[in-house]
């Protein structure tokens, strides 16, 4: 079941744009069946993807791809981005796509002005970009996190 590959990528904002944290999340498990979204959501949602993302608890904190998972607030306060990950919806939404992005170096907006920045870029360039639009979790029956994309 977990079995596909994405990079997420952490939008960090700065005075000269947002910078970009890319993460390779490998042995997750994507579901783009708009059927079976719908039935489990209803029929009103907007989520064309939905990310199961498995989790590891070390020292009392939540590990994927060899990284703390940290709450959007908490990870947009701290100084090391590249170290941690988050979920962050809302206007200032993190995006994954479906694939194995290369380099784990960070990426600026000011690299891509004429697409409107990275994002832009993605979505012009690549199929199966979405933009975090919920997240449910952590859950700890079965510790994972669930991430719609849109």
């Amino acid at each position: 079941m977990y079995s596909d590959t994405v990079t997420l990528f952490n939008r960090k904002p700065g005075s000269d744009g947002d910078t970009w944290y890319p993460t390779v999340l490998q042995n997750v498990h994507l579901n783009m069946d708009k059927a079976a979204i719908r039935a489990k959501y209803g029929e009103g949602n907007d989520h064309r993807a939905l990310l199961h993302v498995p989790y590891v608890r070390a020292d009392a904190q939540r590990c994927i791809a060899g990284k703390v998972w940290l709450p959007s607030k908490a990870w947009q306060a701290q100084n090391t981005p590249e170290t941690s990950l988050t979920f962050a919806t809302g206007n200032a939404f993190d995006f994954f796509w479906v694939g194995e992005w290369a380099d784990a170096a960070p990426i600026t907006d000011a690299d891509y002005l004429s697409d409107g920045g990275f994002y832009g870029y993605m979505n012009r360039v690549h199929d199966d970009v979405y933009a975090v639009t919920a997240v449910s979790g952590p859950y700890s029956v079965i510790p994972h996190f669930e991430v719609m994309g849109q």
